[in-house]
């Protein structure tokens, strides 16, 4: 491939990129999709090596997990968590695990995945995509505590689906010796996340408030992001649970501090240290990532592997994922039966699509090497286009019964 092929289609991805994100705009249709099929047309086209998408996966999936976590810790407010953090933890409580739970008896029990393999994909598929559901939320009217609910829960719910699927293929490349210890490395992985990643973003306020108006302070910033990751992971902690508490520490740490010592200058995160810059540049770049991610999915997605079995895993998985859906929402938030009750229940039951995230940890288990984890992929993906196809379908509705 010449220099020139190659930028033309770096180009047209970009521009495609933003004609679906336009598109989303419009029509409500999750960009999603037409990147996938993108990528699809793609590889048929150009004849792409499979293998070589392969061997760039686990490179590619690390480093959008970074950008993912590290834009879902930048937007997180603590005054809105404050005010809506029980529903919110119930929420995600009740998803995650009835999802996790459901679908780790149904790839186990009747498609007859080893435990491991379920469990893993289990973690990738039971988290609900930030990427789409927060810009897809502000669009539509809808109670502003429900809109809250579902941007805390969408971000918590990647955190936490991340920090188990490392986590556990930690374990899985330590050998049988750390299973016996799986308790311990948890609790490490943990605390060593935290501990890098508060300090860190505490150290990182103060850098700010000296370089306060100096240019370059958002590479400087992805600087800091790269490098706590690489410490987090060199003291055997997850790298990327430490990146996005770093994000929520530097944004968040001077509204927790005004809150303690009321002299203090609450803006001085947007004012001062630029922090409206850096979340600018850094939506740029999360743009950029995603776009191309869910274009590399749809290289990684391959028709020929496609069977019956994993088309009926894929939608028997949807269905369960329906199920412990409409059970959590039912549990956490339906108290009461009146009008706007039921239609904050619906929309919290509709916003629960599967995307960037789920599709990057569905590369992982292969990347670390375990056998038998091929099918992720192609599994995750015929998730994320239901799930998708599914909110589509049915945000005009909500909108309409508003």
């Amino acid at each position: 491939m010449t220099p020139f092929i190659l930028f033309f289609l770096i180009a047209a991805v970009i521009c495609l990129g933003f004609a679906g994100s336009w598109m989303f705009r419009l029509t409500r249709i999750p960009d999603a999709l037409l990147l996938i099929a993108a990528g699809l047309i793609l590889r048929m086209v150009l004849h792409v090596d499979i293998e070589i998408v392969h061997v760039a996966a686990p490179y590619f999936g690390a480093f959008a997990l970074l950008v993912i976590l590290f834009e879902g810790g930048l937007h997180l407010d603590f005054e809105n968590m404050l005010r809506s953090w029980r529903q919110t933890l119930k929420l995600l409580a009740l998803s995650f695990l009835l999802s996790f739970a459901l679908i780790f008896v149904l790839t186990h029990f009747v498609f007859g995945r080893p435990p491991l393999h379920a469990a893993l994909l289990a973690s990738a598929v039971a988290c609900t995509s930030a990427a789409i559901v927060i810009p897809l939320i502000r669009e539509v009217k809808t109670d502003p505590a429900v809109r809250t609910i579902l941007e805390l829960e969408s971000s918590l719910s990647d955190a936490v689906a991340v920090l188990f699927t490392v986590t556990v293929l930690q374990l899985v490349r330590g050998g049988a010796e750390m299973v016996d210890a799986i308790g311990p490395v948890i609790f490490a992985s943990l605390t060593g996340a935290l501990v890098v990643g508060i300090g860190a973003g505490l150290a990182w306020m103060w850098v700010l408030k000296k370089l306060s108006g100096q240019p370059l302070l958002y590479l400087m910033t992805f600087a800091g992001m790269l490098m706590i990751y690489s410490v987090s992971e060199a003291l055997h902690s997850s790298g990327v649970f430490g990146v996005f508490v770093f994000a929520l520490t530097f944004c968040n740490g001077p509204k927790i501090i005004a809150r303690i010592f009321p002299h203090f200058n609450r803006e001085f995160i947007t004012n001062e240290l630029g922090g409206a810059d850096i979340k600018r540049f850094h939506a740029e770049l999360t743009f950029l990532v995603r776009t191309f991610f869910f274009v590399f999915l749809g290289m990684l997605f391959d028709f020929r592997h496609l069977t019956p079995r994993l088309l009926l895993e894929g939608v028997a998985i949807y269905v369960v994922v329906l199920a412990a859906r409409a059970a959590a929402v039912k549990f956490s938030f339906l108290q009461r039966q009146d009008p706007q009750s039921w239609h904050g229940a619906r929309v919290l039951f509709l916003f629960m699509p599967r995307g960037l995230a789920t599709a990057v940890l569905a590369t992982l288990p292969a990347a670390y090497g375990l056998s038998g984890t091929q099918d992720f992929v192609t599994v995750s993906v015929l998730v994320i286009l239901l799930t998708n196809l599914a909110i589509t379908l049915g945000v005009r509705r909500i909108e309409k019964t508003a």
